[in-house]
């Protein structure tokens, strides 16, 4: 999950609500695998010959609640974002660096923090590993944390290359071209994998803006996001396939391409997105009973009954934490410089 900082400039508030649907993707991606498991999960388009005509319905089914791709719009997002904020504000690598570093911390350990303490209780964890999780050390009790991890690595590399190209098209092409480089090479390690996705963010503004106008482009683009996975199945090349599709996506928020995402509920979401996106454990804990309840209720059903409940349960704790935690700690934050 993507928590770029607040920034002095205009406000692209469709982002905002794209982070929203993002982080109700995941939860709703979650809420499928939780009912058809990740054996059905793992399958793709060569599966389709040996497997019922069922599965199939629901693994192609299970494509419009794209958990993956909607992470990969959270890390070509938060690129284009932090890449934005550098530029408005000429930040120095060495003068901007203590500052910088200081809005990363704030913004995403306190909830990372506040988050695992139920967890702790739910599942006894021993105090060292809570502990490990609180400081994104460890997701063995959150699962989605992995992504904060790789948020705060490919964060603080999105700076190193802002402090080396300026924002040169020419450097921020060289270093997308090692990125991707260096991927066959650390494989399983997802700070370096993940990168390219956060360059491609970044380089969102240096193209042409006609490009993001073309409908068929957008569309495309979404196309190839959502269904990448069923066809490619998971992992390898597919990254490359939703690292470009995300950055359509985020290209065509970002010049005002899909307005509807600028409405009530998206902004609503995309505000409590990083406490949602945290938590939605708790609402999956309490949907779980339903699948006690509902045993032989066809698969759809008890999907949508988990979804039901874990969003319901999950958004109102989502809000007293973003009003509460979130929002006093980003107002608290000092500004530092050497």
């Amino acid at each position: 999950m993507t928590v770029p900082p607040p920034s002095s400039g205009p406000r692209n508030a469709a982002l905002d609500g794209l982070r929203g649907i993002a982080a109700l993707s995941v939860a709703l991606g979650h809420c499928v695998v939780q009912v058809t498991g990740l054996p059905l999960w793992a399958t793709s388009m060569r599966d389709f010959p040996s497997m019922p005509a069922a599965d199939i319905g629901m693994r192609v089914l299970s494509a419009l609640f794209p958990s993956d791709a909607a992470v990969m719009v959270f890390f070509v997002l938060s690129g284009h974002v932090l890449w934005g904020s550098f530029q408005r504000k000429q930040l120095g690598f060495f003068a901007d660096l203590p500052d910088y570093a200081c809005s990363r911390v704030y913004r995403l350990f306190p909830l990372a923090i506040v988050s695992a303490l139920p967890l702790g209780l739910l599942s006894s964890a021993p105090a060292a590993e809570l502990v490990r999780n609180m400081l994104l050390l460890s997701n063995s009790l959150n699962g989605v944390l992995w992504s904060l991890q790789v948020e705060v690595v490919a964060s603080l590399a999105l700076f190193a290359l802002w402090g080396i190209t300026r924002g040169n098209r020419r450097g921020l092409l060289l270093g997308l071209l090692l990125g991707f480089a260096a991927t066959p090479f650390f494989r399983g390690h997802g700070n370096v994998v993940f990168f390219p996705a956060f360059v491609l963010g970044a380089s969102i503004s240096s193209i042409p803006p006609r490009l993001w106008n073309r409908w068929w482009i957008t569309g495309t683009g979404i196309a190839v996001l959502i269904f990448t996975n069923v066809v490619l199945g998971h992992g390898g090349i597919t990254r490359c396939f939703e690292m470009a599709g995300a950055t359509v996506l985020v290209g065509a928020v970002a010049n005002g391409r899909i307005p509807i995402l600028s409405m009530r509920v998206p902004l609503f979401l995309g505000a409590i997105s990083y406490p949602f996106y945290l938590t939605h454990f708790i609402g999956m804990s309490a949907a779980d009973h339903l699948l006690v309840l509902l045993p032989a209720a066809p698969s759809l059903v008890m999907i949508a009954g988990i979804a039901i409940v874990s969003v319901a349960v999950t958004i109102p704790v989502a809000w007293l934490l973003h009003v509460f935690v979130e929002n006093p700690v980003l107002r608290a934050r000092p500004r530092l410089r050497w």
